[in-house]
């Protein structure tokens, strides 16, 4: 049941981030460039034009809603447009047909394009593992066509605030992407109830559409702003009173280092950052002792920093019996600390991701520990096991 008192709570943590780095800093340096996106999809977008593909690219303007470091759809859209133009023109149209329910739509388009990418593998040199058209990219275009109609949703962070208002909500796996789209509704339409009334957030709503010929009547993307941003908020909160410790060196002699294994004058990441990034690029390359992959959200987005209300979990694998793996990063020395944190996103995966057949545990790389880590990790050691790594960087001389 969705509780008007946790609405208010999630709304309160806005305003005050708000409040605390100004309006004005939050419509130029964060999130204002949305509202401008909606605004030229608008102006742009025909289509019946002569050129899709130009035309898409001119309405979908590249930021990080269709273009961050590993989701590409507009990328994706594009190409497909250049290579199979009616074929787009006509999935668009219906994916934009408002006299069909839109749960259907968003099912018929999912699998339009995951259709047309097939073919595509077929045909051309070029393989695409994901097409990163989903429920995400799909709302967002709904959203730009009918932004007072349609929600723009970011299904990870708007788990997150489904869950703080409902402890009882779960979409379990398997659900289609329409299914969740209607789903998320009427927690979207309880939020827009409340910020609806806010003078607060009735100013910054002007603020953010300020010389635009979009001006957010239905309050749709106010509520993907407040969702999206307190979201942020509080997985960032949850995980900075996890890890206090987190870039702290123990000081005790690290114990249980394999003899074979010489720690004197080994190299650290000198940020965990740099570790993860290492790790996520060299993946196939990297022996965890057992074959892990990335999980891969519906979206066909990897699992790496996945937000949580816990914190952000540094990556999220699978094992070959489909079970989920938490990894925990440490680029140093770590203690006992870190056991109960990757307790905390184990517990959250188990109750938010995982289906009942399907097993949770966690991973700790560090690249070393102390006695009190090893204490602490034996007493759960059927699901949380540690994992030391050690650089080394050799030069050769040519031949």
């Amino acid at each position: 049941m969705i509780s008007q008192q946790r609405i208010k709570e999630w709304i309160d943590l806005y305003l005050k981030y708000i409040e605390d780095i100004t309006p004005e800093a939050h419509v130029r340096d964060e999130e204002g460039y949305k509202f401008k996106s909606v605004d030229t999809f608008q102006q742009c977008f025909n289509a019946d034009a002569s050129n899709l593909a130009e035309n898409l690219d001119e309405a979908i303007e590249r930021n990080n809603l269709v273009a961050g470091s590993m989701y590409f759809p507009k990328r994706v859209l594009t190409i497909l447009a250049s290579e199979y133009e009616e074929e787009i023109r006509d999935i668009l149209k219906n994916l934009f047909n408002t006299e069909k329910d839109v749960s259907q739509r968003v099912n018929e388009t999912e699998n339009d394009f995951n259709c047309l990418v097939d073919k595509r593998n077929k045909e051309q040199d070029e393989k695409w593992e994901h097409s990163f058209i989903g429920l995400r990219f799909l709302s967002l275009l709904l959203g730009f066509r009918y932004p007072n109609k349609y929600n723009a949703i970011k299904p990870r962070e708007w788990n997150m605030f489904c869950k703080f208002i409902d402890e009882d909500f779960r979409i379990p796996q398997g659900t289609s992407s329409g299914e969740r789209y209607k789903i998320l509704e009427p927690y979207i339409d309880a939020l827009r109830a409340e910020i609806r009334q806010i003078s607060e957030i009735q100013k910054l709503k002007e603020q953010l559409t300020r010389g635009l010929n979009f001006v957010d009547e239905e309050f749709r993307w106010m509520a993907q702003d407040v969702i999206y941003v307190t979201a942020c908020i509080l997985a960032s909160q949850r995980g900075a009173e996890k890890s206090e410790q987190k870039s702290t060196l123990v000081s005790e002699k690290p114990i249980g280092v394999s003899e074979d294994i010489e720690t004197e004058g080994a190299m650290e990441f000198p940020l965990e950052e740099y570790l993860e990034n290492f790790i996520v690029r060299n993946w196939n390359n990297i022996d965890f002792g057992e074959p892990l992959t990335l999980y891969i959200d519906d979206e066909g987005s990897p699992a790496q920093q996945y937000p949580t209300s816990e914190g952000f979990i540094d990556l999220l694998a699978k094992d070959t019996d489909d079970n989920f793996v938490v990894i925990e990063l440490k680029k140093g020395r770590s203690n006992q600390q870190v056991v109960g944190q990757i307790l905390s996103y184990v517990g959250w995966v188990k109750n938010n991701l995982a289906e009942k057949d399907q097993k949770v545990r966690g991973i700790i790389v560090t690249a070393d520990g102390n006695q009190a880590l090893l204490d602490a990790v034996s007493t759960v050691s059927d699901f949380i096991s540690v994992k030391y790594y050690c650089m080394k960087f050799n030069f050769t001389n040519p031949e």
